[in-house]
């Protein structure tokens, strides 16, 4: 999937699955919430839990299409795999798994070390599926009301509209500069790979700058004064979701304490 497609594909899920109409505070309160039990969890049980349930929610709740959810997880996965690995392989202490005789040293797998990888695989794929259902169920839009109500500075606000908006642009322009350079055979050799790398960094820089006078410039024209106004109407949160939004976070909690002694291995 191109940047583009992604770029439409989140906003189209953002605006038109089953819980868009959904009051934004209650499905930031869930995310948040779920997240930061998920990340302070010691062990995988509560990670588990709350990666199924984002997901059920996700796919069955609000009726996001299942290929766009689990495209989110494929680069963050492939990062957190190999940080993951690399913490299997030379963190830990204890009990060892494996040894390995060196002329100079002992390399050591350590029992510690694999636990301590799987663990924070499993909590970093909780916290994922947390920050996805709260990106495919609400829009930009009502982030930054959101933000704006809970009095954010309006800089940062705005800033984070237009970041989001124009990290997806800049990828895409780097996606098709990358391919123009690819079928010129500018990239035939490592040298010259690096060189195309170069100028790609430079030109995409210059684009940059354009790209932000263009867009002054039409805001501008448009009666910009300083501040981007945005339609401030969602729902409002209802009472028995944030009371059941509690109650699921209060038995997370209860969870966490009654499987602090299950070990992975």
């Amino acid at each position: 999937m191109s940047h583009s497609e992604l770029y439409t594909e989140l906003d189209r899920s953002a605006y038109t699955n089953a819980l868009a109409k959904s009051s934004p505070i209650t499905k930031t309160f869930f995310a948040l919430s779920a997240l930061i039990i998920s990340v302070s969890a010691p062990t995988f049980v509560v990670p588990v839990v709350v990666f199924v349930i984002c997901t059920i929610l996700v796919l069955s709740l609000a009726k996001v299409r299942a290929r766009l959810y689990f495209n989110l997880f494929v680069y963050p996965t492939y990062m957190l795999a190999l940080s993951c690995i690399f913490l299997a392989l030379f963190f830990g202490s204890g009990a060892t798994l494996l040894e390995i005789q060196f002329p100079w040293f002992t390399w050591s797998i350590f029992k510690s070390g694999l636990s301590m990888s799987i663990t924070t695989f499993l909590r970093v794929e909780g916290a994922l599926s947390c920050l996805f259902f709260l990106v495919l169920t609400t829009s930009i839009t009502d982030l930054c009301v959101l933000l704006r109500r809970i009095r954010m500075p309006q800089v940062m606000v705005e800033l984070s509209m237009m970041i989001y908006r124009y990290i997806f642009l800049f990828l895409e322009i780097s996606e098709q500069m990358s391919l123009a350079q690819t079928l010129r055979l500018r990239r035939s050799g490592w040298l010259n790979h690096i060189r195309a790398l170069s100028m790609l960094i430079g030109s995409l820089f210059i684009r940059v700058l354009d790209q932000g006078e263009r867009t002054l410039a039409a805001m501008n024209a448009r009666g910009y004064d300083g501040e981007i106004r945005i339609l401030e109407d969602f729902a409002s949160p209802k009472k028995l979701a944030l009371l059941g939004i509690v109650i699921f976070d209060v038995l997370l909690v209860i969870l966490l304490f009654l499987t602090l002694n299950i070990g992975v291995i």
